[in-house]
């Protein structure tokens, strides 16, 4: 063979075995962003999402951004079934159970991807010190058997207020949110009004308020939550969930069933971010350790990034399996 010749085949092996590489490296590298994740509006899922960022960040080398959903609206499905919003980590079926239905279930125009690890439970609460008193504060009992819905009746007016008439107020957070307490009240034949304050922030700034004072207040809450670890709260018992309840069925008697807080994401993710996909997957948040985090924020003063970091520079023995 010629110099020639020699010099014209290692030319053509090299740049096959360019082109070769080349083909390699472009079928591994996974776009590395924007990914956007949804911010809501309630502490639990705002510090959630917060390590979330961190890690797809600082371990994994995205670029990653936050738009803003109010939690579990129709707005946050319609952005998931677009790819406007690529994941959501912490869905409460009891709180969305017509959209999980429509968009979930029915269309397959957004992904479920497992349970983040949370559960939850919901009922209605007050203060202790409205059945028990608090001699430390001169408060006395002022609805001493109340226990159960079956009790609400009798104290409809302790809870009464300008905008419910001679009817109790339930506070409640908003109208987006699935909650359907109006229903339940109506089916169990309590004579109480929801009120919307708007939000959780509201509905907790009203609680503090009305603890501070010593005063009457009947309110939804969920747990976990970092006002039960602030606030000493009784549950009114309600009848137990059945499969034909709410929203399992059309029966709004009842209570609400256990809580498995779902990831949701949107159903393109898989294909465009392979890597982040498998990391969310994997992604487990326990109670204790969004409650540690939320803590860390209402009663520490940190922001929510910071408490973020903090867990994550805390427990790398628990993250770094949910890295790919």
């Amino acid at each position: 063979m010629s110099f020639k010749l020699l010099w014209h085949s290692l030319i053509l092996v090299g740049l096959a075995a360019i082109a070769m590489l080349v083909v390699v490296a472009c079928s591994s590298d996974e776009k590395k962003g924007p990914i956007f994740l949804i911010e809501q509006d309630w502490d639990g899922q705002l510090v959630t999402t917060a390590v979330a960022k961190v890690l797809l960040e600082q371990e994994m080398g995205y670029e990653v951004a936050q738009k803003f959903a109010a939690a579990d609206s129709a707005a946050m499905f319609a952005g998931l079934e677009s790819g406007d919003f690529h994941f959501a980590c912490c869905n409460w079926p009891s709180f969305s159970a017509g959209f999980l239905k429509e968009f979930v279930d029915t269309k397959g125009a957004v992904e479920r991807l497992g349970t983040t690890g949370i559960s939850g439970s919901n009922g209605w609460f007050i203060p202790r010190y409205v059945v028990e008193g608090d001699s430390e504060r001169g408060i006395a009992p002022i609805a001493p058997g109340l226990t159960s819905y079956q009790e609400m009746n009798e104290y409809a007016s302790i809870f009464a207020t300008a905008d419910t008439g001679d009817k109790g107020r339930l506070l409640d957070f908003t109208p987006a949110w699935d909650y359907r307490n109006q229903e339940r009240l109506d089916a169990l034949a309590v004579n109480y009004q929801v009120v919307f304050s708007g939000s959780e922030t509201a509905s907790l700034a009203e609680l503090d308020a009305s603890y501070k004072r010593g005063d009457p207040v009947l309110m939804a809450m969920w747990a976990p939550h970092w006002a039960h670890a602030k606030y000493d709260m009784v549950e009114i018992a309600l009848p137990a969930f059945t499969d034909d309840c709410y929203p399992s069925g059309t029966n709004f008697a009842c209570g609400w069933p256990a809580d498995p807080v779902a990831k949701l994401v949107w159903p393109g993710f898989k294909d465009e971010f392979p890597k982040a996909y498998e990391f969310f997957g994997n992604f487990h948040i326990t109670n204790d350790q969004q409650d540690t985090m939320v803590l860390a924020v209402t009663d520490g003063g940190k922001d929510y990034a910071a408490a973020a970091q903090e867990w994550v520079d805390a427990n790398e023995d628990i993250w770094k399996s949910w890295i790919p």
